[in-house]
C-alpha cells in the first residue's frame, strides 16, 4: 500500500519539478567582425549578465553570429537570429544595428554604438527610441573637442590638421564637418581630404609630406577604417602624427587613440538587456551615454616618428603601448 502510494506521489511531483525548471533566456548576438574593439562589450556583457544572475548555458544561452567583416553578411545573419526567436537582439555599431532592425519590428534590439545614435537615425530621442531598441551610445562627435585638445596637449606647437572623410557618405561629412568647427575653436587649421574611393584615398595619403606642427585627424568613417593599415605605414614613414577615435587604432599603429571603453559599454548594455528578460519593453528604456572612456598611446609609433610623450602626458593615459 505504501509503495503504491509512494508511486503514485512521485508521478504527480515529478511534472512539478521539471515545470519548476527556470525557462532559459537567448540573447542573440550580431557583430560585423569578431576582432574589432566593439566586440569587447560582448565580454562585458556576459560578465555582468552572469552577477546579475544570469549564468551562461544554465540561464541564458549566447547565439553568436559574426559576419566577419563581410557587411553582406550581416543580413542572413540578423534573419536566422529573427527565425530563432531569441529573446534579445546584441548588435555593435551602426550598420549591425541598421540591419537587426531592418530584419525585425518586433524582437527587442539592444545595441551599444560609438557615435550618437539619434543623429544617425537609430531612435527619436535618449527617452525612448519609439521603436523596438535602445542601448549605449558613445556620442563620439561630441569628443571631438576633447580628443582636438590632447593631441594639441601632445603637440605644442600644432597649427595645422589632415583630416580624410569619404565624400559620398552624408555622415561622413557631417563629422568632417563637426570636426572642423571644433578644430577652430583651438586655432587650428585644417586640410580638407575628401575621397571617394580606396583608390583616391591611398594616392591622397600618398601625396602627403612631412611638415612640422601638422598631425593626421580621424573621424569615424567605413571608407578611411578600411584602408587604416595602409595610412599608418604611410604616415609612420612620412613622420605624420596620428589622432584616432578608439584603442583599436592605437593598437594598429595609430600614435594616440581617445574612445569610449567598448567593455564597459557592454556592461552597461547588460542592465538594458536584464530589463527586457525582466519584461520591459525596449522603447521604454532611456538610450545611456558611454561611462568610460580611455586614452591610449602608442609609445613606439611616437618615439619612431620623434615625437615626445611627456612623463605627464604618459600618465594621463589609460594605456601605453610600448
Amino acid at each position: 500500500m505504501f509503495t503504491r502510494w509512494f508511486a503514485t506521489l512521485l508521478f504527480l511531483l515529478v511534472p512539478m519539478a521539471v515545470q519548476a525548471q527556470p525557462r532559459v533566456a537567448r540573447v542573440g548576438v550580431l557583430i560585423p567582425e569578431q576582432d574589432r574593439p566593439q566586440s569587447q562589450s560582448i565580454k562585458g556583457l556576459k560578465e555582468r549578465l552572469k552577477t546579475l544572475g544570469f549564468e551562461e548555458r544554465k540561464h541564458i544561452i549566447y547565439e553568436i553570429r559574426d559576419a566577419k567583416g563581410d557587411r553582406a553578411g550581416l543580413e542572413p545573419a540578423a534573419k536566422e537570429l529573427v527565425a530563432k526567436k531569441t529573446d534579445v537582439i546584441f548588435t555593435t555599431g551602426t550598420r549591425a544595428t541598421r540591419v537587426a532592425k531592418a530584419a525585425t519590428r518586433d524582437l527587442p534590439i539592444v545595441f551599444i554604438h560609438p557615435g550618437d545614435p539619434i543623429r544617425l537615425g537609430l531612435a527619436k530621442s535618449l527617452e525612448g527610441s519609439g521603436a523596438n531598441l535602445t542601448g549605449v551610445g558613445a556620442f563620439a562627435s561630441q569628443t571631438t573637442e576633447k580628443r582636438l585638445a590632447i593631441l594639441k596637449e601632445i603637440l605644442p606647437g600644432l597649427r595645422q590638421i589632415h583630416i580624410f572623410f569619404d565624400s559620398n557618405d552624408p555622415f561622413a561629412r557631417e563629422n568632417f564637418e563637426i570636426a572642423k568647427a571644433a578644430a577652430a575653436k583651438l586655432r587650428l587649421e585644417v586640410v580638407d581630404h575628401g575621397v571617394k574611393s580606396s583608390d583616391e584615398l591611398k594616392a591622397s595619403v600618398g601625396q602627403l609630406e612631412y611638415a612640422m606642427n601638422e598631425a593626421m585627424f580621424h573621424m569615424p568613417d567605413d571608407l578611411i577604417e578600411s584602408e587604416a593599415d595602409f595610412i599608418f605605414d604611410t604616415v609612420r614613414k612620412k613622420k605624420l602624427p596620428t589622432m584616432f577615435n578608439e584603442d583599436f587604432w592605437a593598437i594598429r599603429g595609430a600614435m594616440a587613440a581617445y574612445g569610449p571603453n567598448y567593455y564597459e559599454m557592454g556592461r552597461q548594455a547588460a542592465r538594458l538587456v536584464e530589463a527586457i528578460l525582466k519584461g520591459r519593453k525596449a522603447e521604454t528604456l532611456p538610450i545611456q551615454r558611454a561611462s568610460k572612456f580611455d586614452l591610449t598611446l602608442n609609445y613606439r609609433t611616437a618615439n619612431f616618428i620623434g615625437v615626445n610623450l611627456s612623463k605627464e602626458m604618459l600618465k594621463k593615459a589609460d594605456r601605453v603601448i610600448r
